[in-house]
């Protein structure tokens, strides 16, 4: 039992430490929205607020993949809870000038599901330096079989994504202010 226990102690002490940072997004936002009211087939033009909590392969990489969790409340109707995939540039994970496209399915539980319970959602989201960027999505389809229940809809919002401000930011950024240690560490843009 001895010997077990020091050799696997040994086994441990031998092994690398891993150093692999993944990529964080945390975002929050407003804009406008449209959604087709599914019985009476009126566009309704409404207000937005999204939020969007998610994680990704390292940032060093050229591309990186990941999944995340997104709320968007439509003033005045309700609030959408989604998953989505992620695929994105490195740059973009890095805080710096680049795009994000997600693909996902939505739940929503409101207005006796006159506008899709289910919607499959769809977004590009084009990040700028300081964490700032534009979301631009639709919701298509349903997973239900009536077609008054399908979702259509359009969803535009402004977002600060908090981590690409803080943590992830590298880059031209670092100009005016120095990110010390940033996720997966500094890279050299060639992108």
């Amino acid at each position: 039992m001895l010997v077990a226990f020091l050799g696997s102690a040994l086994l441990l002490q031998a092994t690398p430490a891993g150093a692999a940072d993944v990529s964080s997004w945390m975002s929050a936002g407003g804009g406008w929205a449209m959604q087709r009211e599914g019985n009476t087939g009126n566009d309704d033009w409404i207000g937005a607020m999204t939020l969007t909590l998610g994680v990704g392969t390292t940032p060093v990489n050229r591309i990186v993949v990941g999944g995340l969790l997104r709320s968007t409340t439509y003033i005045s109707q309700g609030t959408d809870l989604g998953f989505a995939a992620r695929v994105a540039q490195g740059s973009y994970a890095r805080g710096g000038w680049g795009v994000a496209i997600d693909a996902g399915l939505g739940a929503r539980w409101y207005k006796g599901g006159a506008y899709g319970r289910y919607p499959v959602q769809a977004r590009i989201v084009g990040g700028m330096p300081w964490g700032v960027q534009l979301a631009v999505g639709a919701d298509l389809l349903s997973l239900e079989s009536s077609p008054a229940r399908e979702a259509r809809g359009f969803v535009m919002a402004i977002e600060l994504d908090v981590l690409r401000f803080t943590v992830m930011r590298q880059g031209a950024t670092e100009r005016h202010w120095r990110n010390p240690a940033p996720a997966g560490g500094h890279v050299r843009e060639t992108e």
